[in-house]
């Protein structure tokens, strides 16, 4: 038995994780760099309440009432905020089934340049319609880096490190939305164009940030194996980790070809041609999702992602600034500032606690708590003294916020991106992405009539809606999530094979582990009385 710095790698022990953790330097930086590209997402959700909130955009493509005052129409809200999340949905249908043909590197570089073309439109709209155009194209570009980023990690990475490693993706969102509020806030202060220029100018960052260190970024290992390019997906492997022994690279192509083997044995054969297809949407490849074998794993990647938004994610993150201006919080962006840091601490806090806790325990409960301060919003919202129910909306939206970073909000990606079989899981991250705009669609068109003051102008009483959705979301998510917590894809394939309920996972998933354990136990043990000694390897990260 061969061990690199007192851990087998040969086989997936979560015990091992933080030993593992301390030689993935190199990968973590790789894995940051790929959820940069995620940023935008959260730039995209929080800029069209931010950029609501500033005067000299109100100036520049509002309504002028009668007051002397500006005010962006529902219509056009609804339409900025819904067209990013429309055009995500029909990138991906026809981009998500390239990934599996192409591999997933050059889908980086052309949402780069998608991107830049975009925040250009938006930059130098002079109407809102143009705005409207620039915030579609930059949607294509979101929806192409939303399928790539977990996918990249989460089918690169040890499987006892995959739960942290996909929490950069969330952060990455959250540092998105605090970013362009930081940036809003300093900008609000500017007079004339600059004062909403600068929100859109600051969004150039995150493509000249792919497209610059993009020729040296690796292919998946993963997809080299599953296309029978093991010389390649070695070198991209060595890039990846940068380790200078060369037997973890042939353990982890062991451990790839292992998982390959199983789930061809298992569903057929995994890099079968799917030739039909339709306007460059892979028919064959979205329906097999959808069968029997497949079907309840991608109903619960695809509800977890939903989840996210039934519960209340664009009403609390992407119009906050707005919303706190509109139910009379007199310093608005300070408060929304605040609460994005808040965020931001909670979504990284998740990192160790969704491998220490767990999947299934950080969301389950948790959202049960999130439906609670929903209903405590829109009690606020029907206090009749506006000002003192103001501030209690406040506190409730701060701890919500806190609750959801740490469970939904961050474990929910965790556990959407790994609980596809690995022939289906380029096509179930483009479901994800879709499901994901669509949900952001629905939202982003109608929170805009439920707050605006031309419109529903509800106030707090939004909660009460969310709270309806929200209640589907927590208690479909008791019967549908399972821990995935350091089991591997080869184990998530058996597990669902034998048709074990999801709450159930992690029980069945230990007596599994002791069952291999004393195999391997006798193994080893016949091994030692062969040549008397085991084997022990260092390896030092470059």
């Amino acid at each position: 038995m061969s061990t690199i710095n007192g851990v087998d790698y040969s086989v997936v022990n979560p015990d091992h994780k933080w030993k593992i953790l301390k030689t993935q330097t190199r990968f973590a930086l790789w894995a940051l760099w790929i959820s940069s590209g995620v940023i935008m997402q959260g730039f995209d959700i929080v800029a069209g309440g931010q950029l609501a909130a500033l005067p000299a955009f109100r100036q520049k493509f509002g309504i002028l009432q009668p007051d002397g005052s500006y005010l962006i129409p529902a219509r056009y809200l609804s339409a900025w905020n819904s067209i990013a999340p429309a055009c995500e949905v029909v990138a991906t249908f026809i981009f998500a089934p390239l990934l599996e043909k192409f591999g997933r590197k050059w889908g980086i570089l052309a949402a780069s340049l998608i991107s830049t073309a975009g925040i250009l439109l938006q930059q130098l709209a002079p109407d809102w319609r143009m705005h409207l155009a620039g915030r579609g194209v930059n949607g294509i570009a979101i929806g192409m880096m939303f399928t790539i980023a977990p996918l990249w990690i989460g089918e690169t990475c040890r499987p006892e490190l995959r739960g942290f490693f996909l929490c950069f993706f969330n952060t990455s969102i959250v540092f998105g939305q605090f970013a362009i509020v930081v940036v809003s806030r300093g900008s609000s202060d500017i007079e004339g164009k600059w004062q909403w220029w600068m929100p859109v100018v600051a969004m150039y960052i995150f493509p000249l940030i792919l497209s610059s260190v993009w020729p040296f970024f690796p292919e998946s290992p993963y997809w080299l194996v599953r296309q029978g390019r093991e010389t390649e997906a070695r070198k991209s492997l060595q890039r990846i980790y940068g380790f200078k022994e060369l037997e973890f690279y042939d353990m982890e192509l062991h451990r790839m070809q292992a998982e390959i083997a199983f789930t061809r044995d298992l569903q057929g054969n995994i890099d079968a041609k799917r030739d039909r297809t339709f306007l460059g949407i892979n028919i064959d490849a979205e329906a097999e999702c959808f069968r029997a074998t497949n079907r309840k794993r991608t109903f619960t990647a695809i509800f977890a992602a939903s989840a996210q938004q039934m519960i209340g994610a664009t009403f609390v993150i992407g119009y906050a600034t707005y919303f706190l201006e509109l139910i009379g919080i007199k310093d608005y962006f300070s408060a929304s500032v605040a609460l994005y840091v808040v965020m931001l601490v909670a979504s990284t806090a998740a990192f160790p606690l969704t491998e220490i806790y767990g999947r299934r325990f950080l969301i389950v409960i948790p959202q049960f708590v999130l439906c609670l301060m929903l209903l405590l919003i829109g009690i606020m919202g029907c206090v009749p003294n506006k000002s003192q129910a103001s501030w209690g909306i406040v506190a409730f939206i701060y701890a919500w916020a806190i609750i959801y970073q740490l469970s939904i909000g961050a474990t929910g990606f965790v556990l959407a991106s790994e609980i596809a079989t690995m022939r289906l899981r380029g096509a179930t991250q483009g479901l994800i992405t879709i499901t994901n705009a669509c949900w952001g669609l629905i939202m982003q068109f109608t929170v805009p009539y439920m707050i605006n003051p031309d419109a529903g102008d509800l106030g707090g009483k939004v909660g009460f809606i969310f709270l309806g959705t929200g209640i589907i979301a927590a208690v479909g998510g008791w019967y549908l999530y399972p821990e995935t917590k350091g089991i591997s894809f080869e184990k998530l394939d058996r597990l669902y094979a034998m048709n074990i309920p999801a709450r159930h996972f992690k029980k069945a998933a230990m007596e599994m582990d002791m069952e291999h354990s004393i195999e391997r136990t006798t193994q080893v043990a016949d091994l030692d009385d062969k040549d008397g000694q085991s084997h022990h390897v260092e390896i030092n990260p470059v």
